[in-house]
């Protein structure tokens, strides 16, 4: 497939973990445990025939910003309406929207992809598995993203070169994590790795280092993602004086921050010198200037951080770190990121089938941007995600440079 003659990755999509299809994958004994559970581990919103996993206290949002009233829960015309009156719920750009089936169901993921003209998704959670990382129980924990990984591995399997994700692993237990990558780490659906960091660690605790080696060994790239209203909350979260507008404004951007601001500071790329990192949702305007911002304060903080052997700024101009765009955002912003930190950092990303994806027009809506050269457009949709998500690349694409000759070719005939 070729949209307008290019191949498209998109590098951040979702699916809705659907609880019987994940549970049907527990042991019996863990099966008992979560049941035990019910009233910390909720399972709501029955659609489509599936559940949907709710887990820990979630932030009080219902605050009319600007005022001490309090609201009841939006509708989907309160939330805003947009682009001909449709509702923010139904995903402005549409209709058609995704259903709750594109969760459970990948042939009608693969149908939507197909009608917006992306080749492949690589698929990450909305939120519910991550937050088993407020249990006490991380045995459970564990045996929960288990059954979540063996069920990516049955939702991929119809189309294996279109459907990728990643796996969970948890930062209360690193060495039972690494087991678990080591027990799917050869089969075809993961990319990468999403660490489940508790809010009593940070990313460069030294704890993670055995997750970096083992990512590393098995080229696997480490997925920064945050999920406002879920645990584990990004930063500051309860302290946005119940507005959910400021909640939504800055928790994604100050998680991708701070952890990638850790993560360079800390050695990580010296160290692991084949490892990739890619803040995901987080917007991306803001990458040149935070980068020049670590630059001086890296100067001003030597004592603070160990001997670097490139500049913060350095690292963020790749080969090891990749940013998601938003369209949104727009392509005055990809230019400037792209001027600033050069073509091989930025990687397209709808955030299908959440409420910031314009499906289906997210591709034709990028496409459409005149300012964008056609090199920076290929490299954007095709080129720099196989090098994020290598794995794939060497799964499916290697060399690089062969998929971008077809694609080429396919917009001549």
């Amino acid at each position: 497939m070729a949209r307008q003659g290019y191949k498209i990755f998109d590098a951040d999509t979702h699916l809705y973990e659907p609880v019987e299809q994940i549970e049907a994958h527990l042991s019996a004994a863990d099966r008992t445990k979560l049941d035990a559970l019910s009233e910390v581990i909720k399972r709501a919103e029955v659609k489509e025939g599936q559940s949907r996993y709710r887990i820990g206290k979630r932030p009080p949002n219902d605050r009319l910003l600007g005022s001490l009233e309090r609201v009841a829960p939006a509708t989907a015309v309160q939330k805003g309406l947009k682009d001909n009156s449709t509702p923010w719920d139904v995903r402005w750009q549409g209709p058609p929207f995704p259903s709750d089936r594109v969760s459970f169901d990948p042939h009608a993921r693969v149908a939507d992809m197909d009608l917006e003209g992306i080749d492949v998704n690589m698929v990450l959670p909305s939120g519910g598995l991550p937050a088993l990382c407020s249990i006490d129980d991380v045995a459970l924990e564990l045996a929960m993203y288990e059954a979540y990984h063996r069920f990516l591995k049955a939702f991929c399997a119809p189309y294996p070169d279109r459907l990728t994700s990643v796996m969970l692993a948890s930062g209360r237990d690193v060495a039972g994590s690494v087991a678990e990558v080591k027990r799917c780490g050869h089969e075809d659906w993961p990319v990468g790795i999403l660490p489940v960091c508790p809010p009593e660690m940070s990313l460069d605790d030294p704890a993670w280092e055995p997750l970096w080696a083992v990512a590393q060994d098995y080229d696997l790239t480490i997925v920064i993602h945050a999920f406002t209203l879920a645990v584990p909350h990004p930063p500051g979260i309860w302290d946005l004086w119940d507005s959910v507008f400021l909640q939504r404004s800055v928790g994604h951007m100050w998680n991708a921050q701070r952890n990638m601001a850790a993560l360079i500071g800390s050695g990580l790329f010296d160290r692991y010198p084949e490892l990739r990192l890619v803040p995901l949702e987080c917007g991306f305007g803001w990458l040149p200037s935070w980068a020049a911002r670590l630059d001086e304060v890296s100067l001003m903080c030597q004592h603070a951080l160990p001997t670097l052997r490139q500049k913060p700024s350095d690292y963020i101009r790749g080969p090891q770190y990749y940013q998601s765009l938003q369209i949104f955002e727009g392509e005055q912003a990809v230019r400037h990121v792209t001027e600033a930190l050069g073509e091989d950092t930025l990687v397209f990303a709808t955030d299908y089938p959440h409420s910031e994806c314009w499906f289906p027009k997210s591709v034709d809506a990028f496409l459409a941007w005149e300012g964008i050269s056609e090199s920076v457009k290929r490299k954007l949709l095709w080129d720099n995600p196989l090098n994020c998500y290598r794995r794939y690349r060497t799964k499916y694409a290697e060399p690089a440079a062969v998929s971008t000759a077809e694609s080429a070719g396919d917009r001549l005939q």
